[in-house]
């Protein structure tokens, strides 16, 4: 099959208000999306012309993603495939990644890692995560790069290559949009384990009732729904890395839990007493300070000192300002490229500009400003006065921030480009809704207890 390369992105899911959603977000990031709701459409998309990702549906339809991979790899074995699964089917995500897909996106899906994913999946530089299909794992393949040159980035990597040699389990901490599941994934892609698979888990993402059954799984009729036996996060991790995002966010009855299986490697599904044994490697992370949760009681001490065996700190951006250039121009270079743009760069006095920000939304959100600056800056330069007109919409302090941000909102000029187009979308669904969370919610593929979450973020009326 010869045929030319397009950097597009095509979607194949068989849920039509999850396309439009997907489809939103991603032409809203400057990317060609196409849809296809069924294999037949799939197949003659691809045969016509190769994207340069397809996000493809585990369950799609009445077929099988896995097996409709390894149709579409046998046929176009560099195609990137990146996997989209609930959260019940990761252990399918996983097999996926064996047979060649490069990663996998859990539903609902989380607006910031997609947007992480697809970016990385299209940047031309950047390694396959997986291995290709059918080849032998290399002994040392390149981990995703830890970008930067200041001394707190070079320490932050030595202590990555020092715990990726061990296989303790690590907690990783830092705010919002320093890099934690980044750095997760380097302990995982220079350790012994990385042929294995890296299964991460956002706790915050799931209503509370899942959280066990995504863990640890459930038997067949362990309750309404479960009609055949599922594995869950623990089990689709074997000889792999579980990384669990948000950790203090969990139940506390649910912690007791999690700390037996830390300490035995082995577990229960739900439904079933015959325990399951893995070899897994824990990662955790957390923005908030887990100290201050023990002594609040929403973290169990045991938990955290089981968890806190080897400890990360990732530095935030304001502790690390000689690499704000450094990435700026690699954001800035990506944007540019995705736009036409290649030749887009910025004048050194806009690269101190950017430097005396104290960016509270860190890395993250520098990305975001960047892709604003991309968007909006009609000439081939980007000077300080640009910097300057785009700050005004941002929350602009010379001093340091708090430790932990809030994680509410405030005005609209607060938020990033991102966050508007994810607030719009809920109001959207709201309104179709009739103010019905519910209705809502599944009219965006996104999670009941996201969407509540969200509201209160946004401050949205539900009226």
């Amino acid at each position: 099959m010869s045929k030319t390369l397009s950097p597009g992105v095509l979607v194949a899911d068989d849920d039509p208000q999850f396309l439009r959603l997907v489809e939103h977000h991603l032409r809203s990031w400057a990317h060609r999306v196409e849809t296809v709701a069924d294999k037949g459409q799939l197949l003659r998309k691809l045969a016509e012309q190769r994207p340069g990702l397809l996000l493809l549906d585990v369950r799609f339809g009445e077929h099988d993603g896995v097996e409709i991979l390894r149709q579409v790899l046998a046929e176009c074995p560099d195609l990137k495939v990146v996997m989209l699964t609930a959260f019940g089917s990761i252990d399918n995500a996983t097999t996926a990644i064996k047979l060649g897909a490069v990663d996998y996106l859990t539903k609902p899906v989380d607006v910031n890692r997609l947007r992480s994913v697809v970016a990385d999946a299209l940047e031309p530089s950047s390694p396959p995560v997986a291995v290709a299909r059918g080849a032998t794992p290399p002994a040392a393949p390149l981990p995703r790069p830890l970008l930067g040159e200041s001394d707190a980035i070079n320490r932050l990597r030595d202590l990555v290559a020092k715990i990726a040699a061990t296989d303790s389990t690590a907690l990783i901490l830092g705010e919002s949009g320093t890099g934690k599941e980044l750095v997760a994934r380097a302990l995982h892609e220079q350790s012994s384990r990385r042929s294995g698979p890296f299964v991460a888990l956002n706790v915050a993402a799931l209503p509370r009732e899942l959280v066990e059954s995504t863990l640890f799984g459930h038997a067949k009729g362990a309750f309404t729904g479960a009609d055949q036996m599922q594995r869950g996060c623990c089990e689709a991790a074997d000889h792999g890395t579980l990384f669990l995002d948000e950790i203090g966010e969990m139940e506390i009855g649910l912690q007791a839990k999690l700390l037996r299986f830390l300490q035995e490697r082995s577990f229960q599904r739900i439904g079933q007493t015959t325990p399951v044994s893995v070899d897994v490697r824990i990662v955790a992370a957390t923005n908030r300070n887990p100290l201050e949760q023990v002594r609040k009681g929403e973290l169990r001490e045991d938990l955290y000192y089981r968890l806190n065996v080897l400890p990360i700190v990732v530095p935030p951006l304001r502790e690390r300002r000689d690499d704000i250039p450094l990435l700026a121009k690699h954001f800035l270079a990506r944007f540019g490229a995705r736009s036409g743009r290649e030749s887009l760069r910025f004048l050194p006095a806009a690269e101190a500009e950017l430097c005396h920000h104290d960016w509270p939304g860190n890395v993250r959100e520098l990305e975001n400003f960047v892709e604003r600056l991309a968007v909006l800056c009609p000439g081939p330069t980007i000077g300080p006065d640009e910097i300057r007109s785009q700050f005004q919409d941002l929350p602009v302090s010379k001093s340091s921030p708090p430790a932990r941000p809030s994680p509410s909102v405030g005005p609209e000029s607060r938020l990033t480009e991102m966050e508007r187009i994810e607030k719009d979308a809920i109001m959207q669904a709201l309104a179709l809704a009739q103010g019905n969370v519910r209705m809502a919610a599944k009219s965006i593929g996104l999670g009941q207890a996201t969407v509540y979450r969200k509201i209160k973020k946004y401050g949205i009326e539900t009226r």
